[in-house]
């Protein structure tokens, strides 16, 4: 590896984040090798938030008011802007924006499994036998997010596919290849010291001596390329070009960069990490990016569900939605930006022993908004106690194919693995059409 002349390597100089461990220049090399690849666009994006652990869905987007107090709970219903939208009093702030909220009350699968539901529902696909629990990437289906990265042109400034406070798991590229994985925000926004490895230049590195470092790297190319007929350093010299542009455009720093925002909107958004992550998310995707995961982790909820919910959960989701939902509106994006708020899987009808909710994929609600949904929507219905879907039943699949709808990308779209197969990026999902306006 040769060194630049202030002793800093071309790898160093070039990594970004993290990116399944690619350097910029790698990652930019290898999404250039699709560039001749049609693509479909639509000029909406997604920030697509998962709550990892099980939302419960009976004390948060379909309460029961009937229901025996072990299947009720210990919330109550509060009125909201829709007539006939029924939250709990968990969820004052969301509540005022329920007429640009859709609610899914009947997404159903069969796996009650964590590592297992990730898997689904990032993918739209029911994996075999295997274990999905650890941290490493165990795709075998492509996340959503490296399919929206696969479907789009990749000549923007910002990479199509970013995942804050740290990698989803399950949110990978399987078969699509590491170009497709998303870049990393490992880094908690929330914290004072919050900022993205290498977006900007090194410290003491000016824009005059990053152009030197960057002629250098010109220099080593074209002597590399005379010792080495063999390599196609040619074509380095694009791809560090492209991640020299990255690291110095302004537009790149400043979507990055969570003080340019007033302290008033930042604590509208509550200074918690979900509420940051979703302040990000936004400048994320008004800077360009297509498709932005986040994740909310914590919520398994097998001990004093209550609790856990009122006091550390829900709270910082509900200021987080409702601040986004209002912002992106007030902004004029909510209409090119889809909003999605999913979970593995809902929690038992039952209350169990120990004040808690066990695992319930059987039935469970997920939450949209903007991109072209309709506002004020509930689309399907649970039984009376809220274990089983009675009404327009939507699996993983079909979520999948919703949100490639709105984004303008064929759901039926195939792909191949590395052997030719061929694959539907959706694996025969249909879009749940009624949400759209």
């Amino acid at each position: 590896m040769s060194a630049l002349c202030d002793g800093v390597d071309r790898r160093g100089f070039l990594r970004l984040g993290s990116v399944g461990g690619l350097a910029l220049g790698q990652m930019l090399q290898l999404q250039s090798a699709h560039a001749s690849t049609p693509v479909q666009k639509k000029d909406i994006n997604c920030i697509f938030i998962f709550i990892l652990g099980g939302m419960p869905h009976h004390d948060m987007w379909d309460y029961k008011a009937d229901a025996p107090a072990e299947i009720r709970g210990d919330f109550k219903p509060i009125q909201t802007a829709v007539p006939g939208i029924g939250l709990t009093d968990l969820l004052p702030n969301t509540a005022k924006v329920t007429d640009q909220l859709a609610i899914l009350r009947s997404l159903t699968h069969g796996d009650s499994d964590h590592g297992r539901g990730y898997h689904i529902m990032m993918t739209g696909n029911t994996p075999g036998p295997g274990d999905f629990n650890s941290t490493k990437n165990n795709n075998v289906h492509p996340s959503i997010g490296s399919m929206v990265a696969r479907m789009t042109d990749a000549g923007a400034a910002l990479p199509p596919y970013l995942s804050v406070p740290c990698f989803l798991r399950s949110g990978g590229p399987a078969f699509l290849g590491p170009s497709f994985a998303p870049f990393v925000i490992e880094s908690d926004p929330a914290a004072p010291e919050f900022s993205v490895r290498d977006v900007v230049l090194p410290e003491g590195i000016g824009t005059d001596r990053a152009i030197r470092r960057r002629d250098a790297v010109r220099e080593i190319n074209r002597l590399e390329r005379g010792l080495d007929a063999g390599r196609d350093v040619h074509a380095l010299d694009t791809f560090y070009e492209k991640a020299f542009r990255l690291m110095t455009s302004p537009a790149a720093k400043e979507a990055f960069d969570l003080r340019r925002e007033k302290s008033t909107l930042r604590e509208g958004y509550g200074m918690t990490s979900i509420g940051q992550c979703c302040l990000l998310s936004r400048r994320l995707v008004e800077a360009g990016c297509r498709f932005v995961s986040v994740e909310n982790g914590h919520w398994d909820t097998h001990r004093e569900n209550t609790k856990s919910l009122r006091d550390l959960l829900v709270p910082g989701l509900d200021r987080a939605l409702s601040a986004l939902i209002t912002d992106l509106k007030e902004r004029g994006l909510l209409d090119s930006t889809l909003v999605v708020v999913t979970s593995e899987f809902g929690r038992t009808p039952r209350i169990n022993t120990m004040a808690g909710r066990d695992h319930w994929p059987q039935a469970f609600s997920i939450v949209m908004a903007g991109g072209g949904i309709k506002g004020g929507t509930v689309v399907g219905a649970t039984d009376k106690i809220g274990g089983s879907v009675t009404d327009r039943p939507i699996t993983p699949p079909d979520m999948t194919a919703t949100i490639l709808h709105a984004l303008g990308i064929d759901p039926a779209t195939t792909v191949h693995t590395a052997t030719g197969r061929p694959v539907e990026l959706a694996l025969g999902g249909k879009p749940v059409l009624e949400l759209f306006a």
